[in-house]
């Protein structure tokens, strides 16, 4: 009778694969989970705004992600600025956020990603600095 309750507890903590410690380095590229979710198919409950629509290079801004609505709040994320389909610029984010760190995917802090913490700390409203290489010529989307 332990046994099964054992086997059976074992089998279901094996198959709870999400990422409460952030984003799998393995999602870096295509933003995808990974966790056995599929992607969402409706338009997502939040919204990416930058501080200008101008981005000068080197020059930091603010990045702020919103939820819709009051009940949209942000549990887990994961955020990159691309020009393409190639990471650029880095983020810096409060090392007392109690929501969000940095992640390195290509280089450290070009990523954004949660980390563990209590659900009381979930967020409608985040707001991160990005700063733009200072070579930058392309045209960037914040993913």
């Amino acid at each position: 009778m332990w046994f099964a309750y054992f086997a059976s507890i074992l089998a279901l903590a094996t198959l709870a694969n999400g990422f409460g410690q952030g984003a799998p380095q393995g999602a870096c590229k295509d933003m995808t989970p990974g966790h056995g979710v599929p992607p969402q198919s409706t338009p997502a409950p939040y919204v990416i705004t930058p501080s200008t629509k101008a981005v000068k290079a080197g020059t930091p801004m603010e990045v702020t992600i919103s939820g819709k609505t009051a009940s949209n709040t942000i549990r887990g994320l994961m955020l990159q600025a691309r020009a393409g389909d190639k990471i650029v610029g880095t983020f810096k984010v409060d090392p007392n956020d109690p929501l969000a760190q940095p992640m390195k995917c290509d280089v450290q802090g070009d990523t954004v990603t949660h980390k563990l913490h209590d659900p009381k700390d979930d967020k409608q409203t985040v707001y991160f600095t990005w700063t733009p290489p200072a070579d930058l010529n392309e045209s960037i989307k914040f993913r």
